[in-house]
């Protein structure tokens, strides 16, 4: 006996229906890539624009937050490196400290480093392993001046204590990995001498990126990516692109000010052995989870020379 007409109708789905099967169809869409990246490492660098203020996370801060905890609870491990430029120029204008650049980068006397010190110490470093905690991971601060975890010395005098990374030395972090929490660095630095140094954290989180042989350098800033010829009517996202594009964009000068220590250290990181760094824009939602785990990411990702386009292999990175 055949079937009725009706019985080979498909289903009036329910909108509660059709909700489950976009998870489902996310959850099976993830599932190769959690498999994938469980027991890579990751260094993911939060930038201070990013942040906000820290009165309350915004949506996308705490989404941030919640993409670091499931990461690391399906294996991941996670490395977060923080800027704090806002909140150090805020307290710095509280405190009646003038601020001053050169290049791009914070001349930083005696009294802007006390600044610099509370400002990342005190408050979004404490602020960001609250926030990873709350979602489910733990977490721990870390500066970079704990256990020799970032040697260093003085960039330019004119700069006053900012300094350049000579070493690191990740045993901390090894060890913090090793007990399943994900460690939160804060980017100061310590000289041979003793001295304190305030350090660009896009430099930290490249050269942490690489003494732990990442799988991924992620930088999440405030803008969708890296534009080739920005600021022209030719300006254009770019998905995929190798070193030798970006070595080439740095010699010609083709880069903003802000953007320079990023794709310096993203070069001299891929030099040293990291697999990719990512360019993501921290204001989207889960943009940590849409590049890990999806097929089609978003941002700007960097790849070897060697390395076809696309391809998103993993390397055999963390401690040893």
């Amino acid at each position: 006996m055949s079937a009725s007409p009706d019985a080979l109708a498909p289903p009036d789905l329910t909108d509660r229906t059709k909700v489950a099967q976009d998870k489902a169809r996310v959850l099976r869409e993830a599932l190769p890539w959690i498999t994938r990246w469980s027991g890579r490492t990751v260094v993911v660098k939060y930038g201070g624009n990013v942040a906000g203020e820290g009165e309350g996370p915004d949506e996308a801060t705490a989404a941030f937050a919640a993409d670091i905890a499931l990461m690391r609870s399906v294996g991941v491990n996670v490395v977060v490196v923080h800027g704090g430029g806002p909140q150090i120029s805020t307290l710095s204008r509280r405190l009646g400290i003038e601020a001053s650049f050169v290049d791009g980068q914070r001349v930083t006397d005696a009294a802007t480093l006390e600044v610099v010190r509370l400002a990342l110490l005190g408050h979004v470093n404490p602020w960001l392993v609250g926030l990873i905690a709350g979602a489910g991971a733990a977490a721990s601060g870390v500066s970079g001046t704990d256990s020799s975890l970032v040697a260093a010395r003085q960039a330019d005098p004119a700069l006053g204590y900012v300094g350049e990374v000579t070493a690191i030395t990740p045993t901390l972090l090894c060890g913090l990995l090793a007990d399943g929490v994900v460690p939160v660095v804060a980017t100061l630095g310590r000289g041979g001498d003793g001295t304190v140094y305030n350090i660009n954290a896009d430099r930290v989180a490249g050269a942490i990126a690489t003494a732990l042989d990442a799988d991924k350098l992620i930088y999440l800033t405030n803008v969708p990516g890296l534009y080739e010829h920005f600021g022209t009517h030719a300006s254009t996202l770019l998905s995929t692109v190798g070193v030798a594009r970006l070595q080439a964009m740095l010699d010609d000068g083709e880069l903003r000010t802000g953007m320079v220590p990023k794709i310096t250290s993203v070069v001299e990181a891929l030099a040293g052995g990291v697999a990719q760094a990512h360019l993501l824009d921290g204001r989207i939602e889960h943009a940590l989870l849409l590049e890990v785990f999806t097929d089609e990411g978003i941002g700007t990702m960097v790849v070897p020379e060697d390395v076809p386009d696309g391809t998103d292999d993993p390397g055999a990175g963390g401690c040893r």
